[in-house]
């Protein structure tokens, strides 16, 4: 199972598009240059990425509790989670509040996470690397840098348009924390496994990469509406 949730989390990504006057076409094209880019990658080619997808995947099913982490976690929140079975699940600069990445599954983030996120990439963790229409300069530049680490992070793509790229995936969303959320669903997790931590509505959290508080703010409407209609509404702070 890689296909969205839902099939509103994928229209919700035109409605995004058409409200913050973003281009398909960018995003298109972004998500097409980045697949050309690792097609035939010494690390991360098609079926070094299908694997990494695998790897998580079964990781997931196997856990008794996935933990979303969002952008407004406090490192002391995540203390109830050392549970065997917990495993966590980071939206892009949130890896930086774990104390260390045992528990750790996957990242999933448009690659303005920042030193986070580069500290676990260094440390070989899996990231579901994102393409849209305004990071193709980010993930150019972050993935030439990543391929200097060793061991090399776990890549799998995601994008966010409706057509059939090889080897991406549109798990649909459009923040990484809602993202992260669909993506996990997405897996095949029982949504009765699920908890979200650090999802919050009115604050820009202090996990988030470099960004504009006004137009952040305006995304995490989107966020709440998309985490709300697939029943995890009330894990948002409001």
């Amino acid at each position: 199972m890689h296909a969205a949730p839902t099939p509103n989390a994928l229209s919700i990504q035109d409605e995004v598009r058409q409200a913050f006057g973003w281009s398909v076409e960018d995003d298109a094209e972004s998500a097409l240059q980045l697949h050309l880019l690792l097609q035939h990658h010494q690390h991360w080619s098609l079926l070094h990425r299908e694997n990494a997808l695998q790897r998580v995947q079964k990781q997931l099913l196997d856990a008794q509790r996935v933990i979303i982490i969002g952008a407004g976690v406090e490192e002391n929140e995540l203390t109830r989670f050392n549970q065997l079975g917990d495993v966590f699940v980071a939206a892009d600069g949130a890896v930086g509040a774990l104390p260390e990445y045992s528990q750790l599954a996957c990242i999933v983030s448009d690659l303005d996470g920042g030193d986070y996120l580069d500290a676990a990439a260094k440390q070989g963790q899996t990231i579901v690397v994102h393409a849209h229409g305004d990071n193709m300069q980010q993930w150019e530049k972050t993935l030439t840098s990543w391929e200097q680490f060793t061991p090399f992070p776990q890549i799998i793509l995601s994008h966010q348009v409706n057509q059939a790229i090889p080897g991406m995936y549109n798990f649909g969303g459009f923040t990484d924390g809602d993202r992260a959320l669909c993506f996990t669903l997405s897996m095949g997790v029982d949504p009765e496994n699920v908890e979200l931590i650090g999802f919050s509505l009115d604050r820009v959290g202090q996990w988030s990469g470099i960004t504009v508080a006004e137009t952040k703010l305006k995304k995490l409407k989107w966020m709440d509406r998309i985490v709300s209609e697939l029943g995890f509404g009330h894990f948002i702070k409001k």
